[in-house]
């Protein structure tokens, strides 16, 4: 087996600056896996693209963004039918303030909490990830050499924020952080805020892409029950960042191969996939948050991310996102499915939908460990048929 993997999202560590994350528009990070079982497969997968691209592509390679556009409505439709299947393809999903929600969360109630609590502990973590961009700059900022000043500070400001998601009556977040002060043992979390998100090399804190790549990695070696450290793994060469990657993968005894995807198809194919989905994902958040979700200037990039899900499979996508996003990005694949009634994509129907979806994620949460939740979802959306 051979995977090709590329990225979309602004990729490289989170950090703040000016109080600030780094990441801009780009909050959601995606990294995709072109997956080819022996030497047959593979090959028959590089004459669909290079036929693809010799029907489409003015240039030596098509990057996704301008791919899954209305102007290139052709060339998606053929990518969908043609290139598109649930069988050679993977992704990992990343939405950055989730991680650094989780990342807080994690460090201060700590991995018995989440694993005996895991519905509390994702649902904190998905409230905490809908605040603002402040709360996790100060968060990167305290933290990225911390000390015993620095974590006091930290957990001043978490009990002094002015949350607008989390209820203040309830607020797990402060109340842990009330208990360790109370408890005189703050100094003991030192090494906690330190031992998250830090690598060997201490240039790097927070490297969205190596947590993206090791979930991916043990999703792929899961469902696919195989063993990942006997997979030729070949990655898009990411300046600056690769040795970094290497150096970290190698505890795990996976190695990585870097590659200029201008030479190698196959990755300028996970790049189509990878840049594709991560405008889906941007564009459902989008769309809710200005509550555009029902104009018609957006049917058609909706309707083609419902097409999308349900061609490559929602087992095939690890989502680690906030359960509000989890939620939409079903509805989006049931409501602006070809078969489902225009009329009725509304408020009225979506409501109960959404509540469904979101009743689903966290019934799953409860039974199946983390790394399960792909697969799952599709076993309950095929059970289903996506209806509430």
């Amino acid at each position: 087996m051979r995977l090709f993997l590329d990225e979309a999202g602004n990729t490289g560590g989170i950090t703040d600056k000016n109080k600030k994350l780094n990441y801009g528009t780009q909050r959601h990070f995606c990294l995709a896996a072109v997956v080819t079982h022996d030497m047959q497969s593979e090959q028959l997968l590089r004459q669909k693209y290079t036929a693809f691209k010799s029907q489409f592509a003015s240039e030596k390679e098509l990057k996704g963004n301008s791919l899954f556009t209305k102007e290139n409505n052709n060339a998606l439709e053929y990518f969908l039918d043609n290139i598109l299947d649930d069988i050679h393809f993977s992704i990992c999903l990343y939405d950055k303030k989730f991680y650094l929600a989780s990342l807080l969360l994690f460090a201060i109630w700590g991995e018995q909490a989440r694993e005996q609590f895991p519905v509390e502990y994702y649902s904190l973590v998905s409230d905490l990830s809908q605040e603002k961009d402040e709360l996790f700059a100060t968060f990167c900022k305290l933290t990225k050499r911390a000390t015993e000043t620095s974590v006091h500070e930290l957990f001043e400001y978490l009990k002094n924020y002015s949350y607008q998601h989390i209820p203040t009556s309830g607020n797990g977040l402060v109340w842990a952080v009330s208990e360790i002060q109370n408890r005189g043992i703050e100094e003991t979390f030192v090494n906690d805020f330190l031992k998250f998100g830090s690598y060997s090399n201490r240039k790097f804190a927070n490297l969205i892409n190596l947590n993206a790549l090791s979930e991916l990695l043990e999703v792929i070696e899961i469902e696919r029950n195989c063993d990942t450290r006997k997979i030729d793994i070949v990655h898009d060469n990411i300046s600056g960042i690769d040795e970094m990657l290497k150096q970290e993968l190698k505890h795990f005894d996976v190695a990585v191969k870097f590659a200029d995807s201008q030479a190698e198809e196959l990755i300028q194919l996970a790049d189509n996939v990878a840049s594709i989905f991560c405008k889906i994902i941007n564009t459902i958040v989008r769309c809710w948050d200005t509550k555009t979700e029902w104009s018609p200037e957006n049917e058609w990039i909706l309707t083609q991310s419902a097409r999308f899900l349900k061609k490559i499979g929602t087992r095939n996508i690890k989502f680690t996102v906030p359960i509000q996003s989890w939620a939409l990005t079903f509805c989006v694949m049931d409501m602006f499915d070809p078969q489902y009634p225009k009329e009725m994509r509304k408020n009225l129907f979506f409501n109960p939908r959404y509540q469904y979806w979101n009743q689903a994620i966290v019934q799953n949460i409860a039974e199946l460990d983390f790394s399960r939740h792909a697969a799952c979802f599709d076993e309950l959306y095929s059970n289903e048929g996506g209806k509430p």
